[in-house]
């Protein structure tokens, strides 16, 4: 399994737009990859932080995802919205590798899931 993630600091003003972006993204996704997930977590102190996790089973999705419009509509975004971006991925190797505990190794800030946004 793949994944990425995507810790970003919007710009206060683009907020709201981020979260349709990425609203926009997660029903592209879930129409692609039933079996992948897209998670959306957002830093309880700072409303303008958030972190963006998504799974593919395999490296093929992967590769196809990042050559699709929801990738390209993402990248857009995350440009035009965000004053500080960072994009990750890596494999997972069942156990949860070093990707497992992301959210929780941010010892500077507390995330809440948003499950509708």
């Amino acid at each position: 399994m793949i994944r990425t993630t995507v810790v970003a600091k919007v710009k206060p003003e683009k907020r709201k737009e981020f979260l349709q972006a990425i609203s926009s993204l997660q029903r592209d996704r879930e129409g692609e990859n039933p079996k992948g997930a897209l998670r959306l977590y957002q830093d309880e102190e700072d409303m303008t932080c958030f972190c963006l996790i998504d799974e593919c089973e395999a490296s093929g999705d992967l590769e196809s995802y990042c050559q699709g419009q929801g990738f390209r509509v993402l990248i857009g975004a995350l440009q035009t919205l965000c004053a500080e971006v960072e994009v990750k991925y890596g494999l997972l190797n069942g156990k949860g590798g070093e990707w497992a505990n992301i959210i929780s190794q941010d010892k500077t800030a507390s995330y809440q899931v948003l499950d509708n946004f």
